[in-house]
């Protein structure tokens, strides 16, 4: 097996973003893990690479998780060339209704964001946008889900390892000691929806002698992955030592993150579902309390 890492990049048009990293794996078949973000720029971009290799006219295209800078050009490769694409079964939800996923997403911090200090109007106002940016997500033909992978690679099995946390249909696709993670493991900086899932997911990942991800640094090693544990086991800390006397929602989300000037409200609201997603935590660990519109800790 050949692994070709390919690193899409993020279309100027839509603000800033980070790059995603897709991957080829060539065998007796061509297996795509990922394709980054669609634009006619990046349709041009996934031609030429995947033709310079070999493999324009994948076979099969993986998808990590459900979150359209991992599958935004599948439908295209699709259209183009046939690729089958297969999805978790848990994240499928993002190629029947991107619309549904992203407002199950949204209907999960909105009323504690609004409870916690955050503008209702400015809240509704995302919402709107959302379910707008949505109906602009491309969708494949057809595609497969899955619960359990069935498939091989010269003749070896390419397993689905569960790594719920970041979305709860995150998957990891493993080939003998090599591991293909999507955003279960972004060094430094990886976005949680359930801190237990994802603490158990990084267990999982150590098993593995090299952890190819879908943003920034790849390969992680074992120690890399420490790294992504320590990060969120100090924050934690942080949260405790911050709530002592209480804090509302916006408050933490200040002072662990300061000032957000990002322009895309969208990505002004990944510090607030991060934030709760600790804050759950703690909860559900017994180490915080929620008091009217204010978290103590324990």
């Amino acid at each position: 097996m050949e692994v070709i890492p390919i690193q899409v990049p993020f279309p100027k048009e839509y603000g800033s973003g980070a790059p995603t990293n897709a991957y080829l794996l060539k065998g007796d078949k061509k297996i795509l893990v990922d394709s980054g973000v669609d634009s006619a720029e990046n349709r041009d971009y996934i031609k030429r690479v995947l033709d310079g290799a070999g493999a324009w006219g994948p076979d099969i295209i993986l998808v990590t998780h459900g979150h359209h800078d991992h599958f935004g050009l599948a439908p295209y490769i699709q259209e183009e060339m046939g690729a089958k694409i297969m999805i978790p079964e848990a994240d499928s939800l993002a190629f029947k209704d991107y619309g549904a996923f992203t407002k199950a997403w949204f209907g999960e911090i909105y009323e504690l964001s609004v409870e916690g200090g955050f503008d209702r109007i400015e809240f509704d106002e995302a919402n709107v946008l959302l379910s707008m940016a949505a109906d602009f997500i491309p969708r494949p033909s057809s595609f497969s889900a899955f619960r359990d992978l069935d498939l091989t690679l010269d003749g070896i099995p390419v397993r689905s390892i569960p790594l719920p946390g970041h979305t709860m249909g995150s998957t990891g696709y493993a080939v003998g000691k090599v591991v293909f993670s999507g955003d279960a493991a972004l060094e430094g900086r990886a976005n949680v929806v359930n801190l237990t899932e994802e603490f158990a997911s990084l267990q999982r990942l150590k098993e593995f002698e090299s952890v190819y991800t879908g943003h920034g640094k790849t390969p992680l090693a074992k120690a890399d992955i420490e790294g992504v544990e320590a990060h969120f086991t100090e924050r934690t800390n942080q949260l405790l030592r911050i709530t002592v006397e209480g804090r509302t929602l916006k408050e933490i989300v200040q002072e662990l993150h300061g000032t957000i000037t990002e322009r895309n409200f969208v990505k002004r609201l990944i510090p607030v579902k991060q934030t709760i997603a600790y804050l759950r935590y703690l909860e559900r660990r017994g180490r915080m309390t929620k008091r009217g519109n204010k978290w103590f800790s324990i």
